[in-house]
């Protein structure tokens, strides 16, 4: 899915989608520059890791900026959970086009904000070649 705010294409992907880059890819041939990715990514060990290593491979995948927001973490500020349900790693980012990471938080909840430039999507893709030169396996 996408959507248009202020002549900004973005995307829309949410949690387990990360792992499937063609959705991405698919994100960006149809005009996103960046794609918002909300999550509740589930604590476990290596799994921070994981979220990481897949927000920014996905920014490489699709020449995209990559928002990937996840819930945070509850023991990071001593909150309870009675539930089983899977919880949060924390750890929202955002990847540029390159999958460097330009804005970050740690597991506790907070803000963050990074200037997203579309031209540099644009330009990436044109340098890479990653969306022009993919092929259907």
């Amino acid at each position: 899915m996408t959507v248009t705010v202020d002549d900004v294409v973005l995307g829309v992907a949410t949690c387990y989608d990360v792992r499937f880059p063609a959705l991405f890819q698919q994100l960006a041939i149809a005009g996103a520059t960046a794609i918002l990715l909300p999550a509740s990514w589930g604590a476990g060990p290596g799994k921070a890791e994981q979220w990481d290593v897949l927000v920014r491979a996905r920014a490489l995948d699709s020449g995209s900026w990559i928002v990937g927001c996840d819930q945070a973490d509850p023991k990071a500020s001593d909150v309870q959970v009675d539930s089983a349900a899977p919880t949060g790693v924390g750890c929202s980012l955002i990847a540029d086009p390159l999958g460097r990471v330009t804005a970050a938080l740690a597991a506790a909840p907070g803000l963050i904000f990074a200037d997203v430039d579309p031209a540099a999507a644009i330009h990436t893709r044109g340098i890479t070649g990653v969306l022009t030169n993919r092929t259907e396996f």
